[in-house]
């Protein structure tokens, strides 16, 4: 089961508060790899808010299309509340620059993670290994700083990649709530 089946009445209400608010959606995902973008876009009309997303599931994805600095995901490894933030912020230049948006009209959501255990725990240099489970989302809300919400999910692959999907979309609701 997908995520918009899941939490479909989320995901159309959140469309609809952006809507009223006169704003648009742009995600960067990584370990949702376009689950959370498909779950806006199950909802009919999405396509008067949502402006696209990127899946940047590689780190040269996150650097040249997001502009998240090589230095800070060496530093902090693609799985942390800082490499969120920056892709939220990369979503939202991103977005604004390609659909010439006022910054100021545009949300974004960003998601990264560890949806299994990594296999490459070994080529992490002084970084230790991310556990299965860990997630950060950020959303970045016009006039607002950015929010992040660091995870500990447990369950499949699919599962964490659901929950995170659903986390991301709550705190959207909860930072607009708070914006009103």
């Amino acid at each position: 089961m997908s995520a918009s089946q899941l939490e479909s009445n989320l995901f159309e209400a959140l469309l609809a508060e952006l809507e009223s608010r006169g704003y648009k959606l742009a995600i960067a995902e990584s370990l949702t790899g376009g689950l959370l973008s498909s779950s806006f876009v199950a909802i009919e009309g999405a396509s008067r808010v949502f402006l696209g997303s990127v899946v940047a599931y590689q780190d040269s994805v996150k650097q040249n299309l997001l502009g998240v600095s090589a230095e800070l995901l060496k530093a902090r490894g693609a799985v942390s509340s800082e490499v969120a933030i920056a892709m939220a912020s990369g979503a939202l230049e991103l977005f604004a620059l390609q659909a010439n948006i006022e910054p100021e009209l545009l949300v974004s959501i960003s998601t990264t993670g560890m949806a299994s255990e990594s296999p490459n725990a070994s080529n992490l240099g002084n970084l230790a290994p991310k556990p299965q489970g860990l997630v950060f989302v950020a959303v970045q809300v016009p006039g607002h700083e950015v929010e992040v919400l660091e995870l500990t999910l447990s369950g499949s692959r699919t599962e964490i990649r659901e929950q995170s999907a659903i986390a991301a979309a709550r705190l959207l609701q909860s930072v607009l709530q708070a914006s009103s």
